[in-house]
């Protein structure tokens, strides 16, 4: 993984390549996309001089993303007549667009980011479908969602489920440790086990 600079302990959770930078599908054309635990990364090829093109990453950390209450905020939203993901970091707004399947491909990314900002690396979709069925699927699910009214009931079972982190100090070594609440750690310093 070292076309992406990854620091150590540091995973790539997914990837996506034809991904636009922008609004919309005249955005600015990325190489590739990649999440992984601790940043989003933006790979892009760029223009350097006549003949010459260089790769460029920009790293966007996933601890500066800005949060309301505990929630990251990492939105899948409809923009004129396109959906796209918008990730509001502390200096920066970022709004990408997935030209493939626009609807699916935001809310896969923006539920994706929001785990890993939160510590929680699983997928809520168990098969990712190609782009052709997954619009026939949700629209099959939105019009399913508006006769019955179930869409609702199902997205806010999801929140209350949402697994927590924790951030606690070691009481043998006061050294501090991280993990989700309720888990039973190690500290790597002293190896005193314990419950966050």
């Amino acid at each position: 993984m070292d076309e992406y600079n990854l620091e150590p302990g540091e995973l790539v959770i997914m990837q996506e390549q034809s991904v636009k930078l922008g609004d919309g599908p005249n955005g600015e054309d990325l190489e590739e996309l990649v999440l992984t635990n601790q940043s989003l990364i933006l790979v892009a090829n760029v223009q350097q001089g006549l003949f010459k093109r260089s790769r460029m990453l920009k790293r966007c950390p996933l601890s500066k993303i800005r949060r309301q209450g505990d929630v990251p905020q990492v939105f899948a939203s409809k923009y004129r007549d396109t959906y796209c993901l918008q990730i509001a970091f502390a200096d920066e707004t970022i709004t990408l667009h997935f030209p493939a399947n626009p609807k699916r491909g935001a809310e896969r990314w923006a539920e994706g980011i929001a785990g890993a900002a939160d510590g929680s690396f699983g997928s809520g979709s168990a098969v990712d479908l190609p782009p052709e069925i997954t619009n026939v699927v949700d629209g099959a699910r939105d019009f399913v969602g508006a006769l019955f009214g179930g869409g609702k009931a199902r997205k806010d079972a999801s929140h209350e489920r949402r697994v927590t982190n924790a951030t606690r100090k070691c009481v043998g070594c006061h050294a501090p440790l991280t993990g989700r609440t309720g888990s039973t750690v190690t500290c790597p310093y002293c190896d005193t086990r314990q419950t966050l």
